[in-house]
């Protein structure tokens, strides 16, 4: 065959250097937009994670404040009183040194430059019922643990004791069975307690909420409010905003997700009588 006669060959393409470029641009453009999906959905995620957070902190902290509130100023029904460990009257020593006498509810306003109150509360053990804010048995001066399983024991403790407060964003309990505050929920941004007075004495009826400083008698408080400000470890939320516990809007301005918490719990013993 004669080589004249051979079909021409195409001539060889490739790519000219606009379309190289524009090609270039468009796969930085997807490549782009997947690195922002990237990152939003990493941002949701970790938001998702704070709010989840925060919600069980608050949800720990309000079931065990709520659990001791309940408690405060229990007294067991004796009406004989065979068994003087039920009378916890001001005049009969608690056994424990930090609380000479009975009380139901303490409060104190938080001081000077902080927003963090201290809430104290006291009740009467009992067999069923003798643990503090840590789970622990109440120790009398001498080190002595209420033994429920003999509450006539003269050594017993007559008052179990649990006090609230706020050390470095972190709440804290101290009970009347340990020495030193220990963690109960991180990210503690406030804690800031009202107390809900009765008009008289053994009036069940709360007529205004009030501070610690403006409580005249802790023997009138039928109600405690809680608020609990919280603020998340990531900083994904830096246009959130929130309102504070005193129902004022507030922005978040480092980015931490805030939200806070309220709730109002009821003694259930009459005050009145002590």
């Amino acid at each position: 065959m004669n080589d004249k006669a051979r079909a021409p060959r195409p001539p060889q393409a490739g790519f000219t250097l606009v379309e190289f470029l524009v090609a270039l641009i468009i796969g930085m453009l997807v490549v782009l937009a997947a690195i922002a999906s990237m990152l939003g959905t990493r941002n949701t995620a970790m938001t998702s994670d704070d709010v989840n957070a925060l919600h069980q902190s608050s949800a720990l902290a309000f079931r065990l404040l709520g659990q001791q509130i309940r408690q405060a100023g229990y007294i067991p029904i004796d009406a004989t009183e065979p068994l003087y460990y039920f009378n916890a009257n001001a005049d009969r020593n608690t056994n424990l040194a930090s609380e000479p006498a009975f009380f139901a509810i303490k409060g104190e306003e938080s001081p000077g430059g902080s927003v963090h109150d201290r809430l104290k509360i006291g009740y009467a053990p009992n067999p069923d019922h003798f643990k503090d804010c840590l789970g622990q048995g109440a120790k009398n001066a001498a080190g002595d643990v209420y033994d429920p399983a003999i509450p006539v024991a003269p050594d017993n403790v007559r008052v179990i004791t649990s006090e609230f407060s706020v050390a470095n964003g972190v709440l804290r309990c101290k009970g009347s069975g340990n020495t030193a505050p220990q963690p109960i929920i991180d990210g503690v941004e406030r804690f800031d307690v009202a107390y809900g007075v009765g008009a008289a004495a053994g009036s069940e009826q709360v007529v205004r909420y009030v501070t610690a400083d403006d409580v005249a008698s802790f023997n009138r408080v039928r109600t405690v409010r809680v608020c609990l400000q919280l603020a998340g470890s990531s900083r994904n939320n830096p246009s959130g905003g929130y309102t504070d516990c005193d129902g004022k809007s507030q922005a978040s301005g480092d980015g931490r997700l805030r939200r806070v918490y309220t709730a109002v719990f009821a003694l259930r013993n009459n005050l009145g009588a002590l």
